[in-house]
């Protein structure tokens, strides 16, 4: 074990998670299920049915994301996509939708909160029309179960006819504006853990997408395998819920992402079929004509993988404009067009593919990955968490975080003192990438002769869960002399203000990637000037938001600087917040 561990406690006073489920299954028996217009279509009760009938058919099903600034218009867009891919010959089975993070907060909340990328269904209507819109099976992942409504918005995606519902990896996520408790977040996602464990024989499943959570933050792939078994065992051995993984976006080896495919099937009990397996979005660039070499390979390694496993999984393809917007419903049908001709080469291929050594790999991740768990395992039990009380689990699990997580349970060289880094057996695309931006950004800085005050504090933080360009602003800031304070991920506009008062900041600089760059910095700078607070603050990562009327959100760079903002579309573009700080004596 490692030797530099954050202090862990849990808080005094939790309610018993196993009261919570039982809460939850009395509440789940009043529900009574929808059924979507795909179900009514193809004779099945739910999807899990569907999901069977089709694999024993040969048919490898297909996913897409949607998620437009309204619901009117992501309704409108599922129609047009569903109508062209039937004019083109083929149809899409399912789809993920991508809503906007308020939908986890009480509506009453919604309009003290920036915006994001995605709808809102705000009305019972707009729920229902979820499964009605088009034959395409929704599946509603974000903002549900982990979220301070966890509860109602179960209630309500089941009624939709909805039957994979989410979102366990998102369990550590804070919520913009929500001022109730940790213990409170969890209890409401405990109860609603229990809706779905009342519903299991109905065919409802919880839903996990691995990178949505802390698999985010792993280092090591062997993590990431361990710990679909810690949420397995969670879901599984303690709520009595089904639980369905979902991966794949932040791995771009398609060698690998197929070993971890096998690896995750192999875990995967008969009666569920897991929901989707997702195109990389990590190795695509604003240079589009590069993605549609990235979409094709990775979406044919995907198929392969399914078809040798025998999976009821989706193939979940990314369109080419991933990394510079949300796609329009135009860009959704041309990648799904280009799956649809892979798949066809997929089935082809199967016998000229070397099984062995995906078998070989796959068994080498399996076996780390029981480490991993093993020690997860033996580590709470030894921390005095009741292995049989869910909630429990889930705070203590929220409490450390995926770094941590790993830093104290991971099967490779763990650190041993504070600043060392987890050295991992299989290196996640994500570190191996991380590391080589962090060469590169500490090679640039740490050459840099220009003048900077390296006394100056400077607020690091992200507006959501992404953090690996945030922690390349720390690195870039240490190389000058400058101790950053970090903020972290998720956080509120009104708590950096409030960090920057307490902390007599020079400088903030702030890292997004959710479509919310106008709105959060107009709640920034609103919150600052509260506090009567003048400092640069630096922007930079995904600079657009959605609008009214507009199909897919725009590019708000102008807009940004307009405002008096340092955008930052390089990392080196920082230099012009730190260095507007400069002391008069420096200055001269």
């Amino acid at each position: 074990m490692s030797e530099h561990k954050k202090q862990f406690r849990l808080p005094r006073d939790l309610p018993d998670g196993r009261a919570l489920v039982e809460e939850g299954r009395k509440l789940g028996a009043d529900i009574k299920l929808g059924r979507s217009l795909l179900c009514q279509k193809y004779g099945v009760a739910n999807e899990i049915e569907y999901k069977k009938k089709m694999r024993a058919e040969g048919r490898l099903m297909r996913s897409l994301n949607i998620g437009l600034n309204t619901w009117r218009g992501t309704a409108d867009g599922l129609r047009r996509i569903h109508q062209a891919c039937e004019e083109r010959g083929f149809r899409v089975d399912r789809y993920q939708m991508q809503l906007d993070r308020r939908m986890g907060l009480p509506p009453e909340l919604w309009q003290q909160a920036p915006k994001e990328t995605g709808p809102l269904l705000e009305t019972k209507d707009d729920w229902m029309e979820v499964s009605q819109a088009a034959p395409i099976q929704p599946q509603l992942g974000d903002m549900m179960i982990g979220s301070p409504m966890s509860v109602h918005n179960a209630t309500r995606a089941l009624e939709a006819g909805v039957n994979y519902v989410g979102n366990m990896s998102q369990i550590g996520w804070k919520y913009p504006g929500w001022k109730g408790t940790e213990t409170e977040q969890m209890a409401e996602t405990t109860k609603a853990l229990g809706i779905m464990a009342s519903k299991r024989a109905d065919g409802c499943i919880f839903q996990s997408y691995l990178e949505d959570g802390y698999p985010a933050q792993f280092k090591d792939y062997c993590s990431y395998i361990g710990w679909v078994m810690v949420e397995r065992y969670l879901i599984t051995e303690v709520v009595g819920a089904n639980l369905s993984i979902a991966y794949g976006g932040l791995t771009h080896d398609p060698i690998m992402k197929a070993a971890l495919i096998l690896a995750i099937e192999e875990l995967t009990p008969e009666e569920v079929c897991n929901s989707f397996f997702h195109c990389n979005t990590t190795a695509q660039t604003k240079t589009v004509d590069n993605n549609y070499a990235v979409v094709s390979i990775d979406d044919l390694y995907i198929a392969l993988a399914i078809m040798r496993s025998n999976s009821g999984a989706a193939m979940l393809s990314i369109p080419v404009t991933e990394a510079i917007r949300i796609p329009t419903w135009q860009e959704v049908v041309q990648v799904q067009t280009m799956a649809e001709r892979t798949i066809v080469y997929a089935k082809h291929l199967q016998g000229t593919i070397d099984w062995d050594m995906f078998d070989g790999l796959k068994e080498k991740l399996l076996k780390g990955g029981r480490r991993f768990y093993d020690n997860v395992m033996n580590g709470l039990q030894e921390l005095k968490v009741d292995l049989r009380d869910p909630l429990q689990i889930l705070m203590s699990i929220r409490s450390m975080g995926g770094l941590e997580i790993e830093n104290r349970w991971g099967i490779g060289e763990l650190p041993r003192n504070a600043g060392d880094t987890y050295k991992p057996i299989f290196p996640t695309d994500t570190f191996k990438d991380y590391e080589k931006y962090r060469s590169d950004v500490r090679s640039y800085f740490s050459g840099f002769d220009g003048k900077v005050d390296q006394k100056q504090r400077v607020i690091v933080g992200s507006t959501d869960i992404h953090e690996y360009a945030m922690l390349l602003a720390v690195d870039a800031l240490r190389e000058l002399g400058i101790s950053p304070v970090i903020a972290g991920t998720s956080v509120d506009p009104d708590e950096l203000a409030d960090l920057a008062l307490e902390t007599n900041a020079a400088a903030i600089l702030v890292s997004t990637h959710n479509g919310m760059a106008l709105t959060y910095a107009e709640h920034l700078i609103r919150e600052l000037r509260k506090r009567e607070i003048q400092i640069p603050v630096g922007i930079g990562g995904t600079l657009n938001q959605d609008f009214e009327g507009e199909p897919a959100p725009l590019d708000v760079t102008d807009k940004l600087a307009d405002m008096g903002l340092v955008v930052c579309t390089q990392i080196n573009d920082l230099l012009g917040v730190v260095g507007k700080n400069l002391p008069a004596a420096m200055n001269a």
